[in-house]
This record gives C-alpha cells, structure tokens and sequence, in this order.
C-alpha cells in the first residue's frame, strides 16, 4: 500500500521510458506510529533499497528493506505493517479465536503483550522480488494496465517484528490513466500469507485508489489516495489509511516524493510518514 504514491510519481514523470531498456535506482523511507490492537504504540522506522529493470513491457524490482522498531510486536511485510504479535503471536491467535474484540472496537480493548517498549530492535526486513508486464500502453489515451505479481522470501528474524516468518505472494494488477493534468490510478492484488506458528493469517485483498495532479509545467504532482486491505487476522478490523502524497520532478532522472498517511481502522498505523527518491541510472 506504501508504494501506490511512488507508482504515481513513475507515471507522472513520464511512462513513456518502458519502451526501452532502463535501470532505477529508488530509496523510501517510512515512519510509523501507532497503537494498533495492542496498549502501548509501536513506532517503527523503515528504509528500501530498491533496484528496478525495465526493458519493453517488462519490469523486475528487488527491494531489501531495513527496520529498526521499539517492539517486536508489529510484523514488517511487502504491504506494510501488520499486528501479529511477533513472538507473542500465539497470545494474539489465542485471543482472535476465543472471540476476542469480536463486536467490539478493538482500540477500547486491546491486547495486553509482556511489556517490551524498550526493546529497540534493528535488521533487515524480507527481501522481495516483483515482476510486471504492461498489457496495455496507448501513448494517445495515456492509459497503462499492469499485471504484476511479487514473492517475499522470509530471510528476516521474525521475532523481533521483521518479518513473519513465512513465503508470501501476491498477484494482480494496475491501472493509471492521465487526462491532461489529472491522474487516476487504481491498483488491486491477491496476496497469499504464510500462517505463523499459532497464528493464522488469511489470504486477502490488498486495493489502493488515487487521483493527482500535475502543476508548474509537470513538475510538480500532488495526489491523494486511499488504500486497504481485507481481513487479514480474525476479529481485527481490516488495515484501512487515507494519504497525501507530494512528487517532484527534477530532471529527466531524478524524482522525489513526501507522502503522509493516517490510520481509518484498528489494524493500521494511526499515523505514518515517507519520503522517497528515485534515480534512472541508465
């Protein structure tokens, strides 16, 4: 869901680049806040190194994430956080299957986890691996349609809230279509999560939905969005945020974006902030 601003940033700056063969070099760094289901806040800091292949209609992307977070309780994974518990997954299960916050509203009645707020912990998260291919490129509608798809391979230490543990994938598609200074992007994905231990995780749908606009002579682009998820963990409201994003176009290489996003549901973080760069290296 972090992504979906820097896929508007790409598309602003001019997808017309897919017909050759072009390589990028992007960095995003996020920070996130937020309680979640649990009673005391997890703050958490986030920095991807990113290499993107383009030639022709295809595209590859490696990205190796760095985490540093005062709990262990929130899961880093390829759509963002998600509050599994981390080594006390089995306490969050436990209380999803006997109902609790079922009816409820989680926030009122949270999880209590043995207190681990000083537990600064820093490492790399799961590396991934996505690959996309343009089904549709009309230069004169200004229309793309990708279908894309991603494997996480689960290197990261997951109880220290790197990771979960497990082989996710996803597949799906997106959509972003210009009509002179405004964009309209969409984008929808099937992820598959690998359960925890003693923790299920469902399969779900993961959506984003934006609109922008481009001003100063296309330099500059501000969009809002709004992105979720289905149900992830039973009895936790699905992950819902809504974002405002700000992308700048230097140069014909080299992009920047400020984007800040707010937590609508229990699962998300109540509040997250990102700035990210992008560099065409050839």
């Amino acid at each position: 869901m972090k992504r979906f601003f820097v896929l508007g940033i790409i598309f602003f700056a001019g997808a017309g680049t897919l017909w050759g063969q072009d390589l990028y070099y992007s960095a995003n760094a996020f920070y996130a806040t937020g309680s979640y289901i649990f009673q005391e806040n997890t703050r958490s800091f986030s920095f991807s190194n990113n290499i993107t292949l383009q030639r022709n209609r295809f595209k590859t992307t490696f990205a190796l994430p760095y985490v540093t977070q005062n709990t262990p309780w929130v899961s880093y994974n390829s759509t963002g956080y998600v509050p599994t518990g981390g080594p006390q997954h089995g306490t969050v299960g436990h209380s999803t299957r006997r109902g609790h916050g079922s009816g409820m509203n989680r926030r009122n009645d949270p999880i209590g986890l043995v207190d681990t707020i000083s537990n600064e912990q820093s490492g790399f998260g799961d590396p991934t691996l996505s690959a996309g291919i343009n089904l549709l490129k009309n230069r004169s509608l200004n229309t793309d349609i990708e279908l894309n798809a991603t494997l996480k391979f689960p290197l990261a230490d997951p109880t220290h809230g790197f990771g979960t543990g497990g082989w996710d994938w996803s597949i799906g598609t997106a959509v972003s279509h210009r009509i002179d200074q405004w964009f309209f992007m969409g984008n929808a994905s099937y992820w598959s999560f690998e359960d925890m231990p003693d923790l299920e995780l469902n399969s779900s749908l993961s959506y984003s939905l934006g609109i922008g606009n481009s001003f100063n002579g296309g330099k500059w682009m501000v969009m809002g969005s709004i992105s979720g998820m289905t149900q992830i963990i039973d009895a936790v409201d699905p992950p819902l945020s809504a974002g405002l994003g700000l992308g700048h176009r230097i140069s014909s290489r080299f992009n920047t974006n400020l984007q800040t996003a707010i937590g609508l549901s229990e699962s998300s973080a109540d509040f997250s902030l990102g700035v990210g760069v992008q560099w065409k290296l050839w």
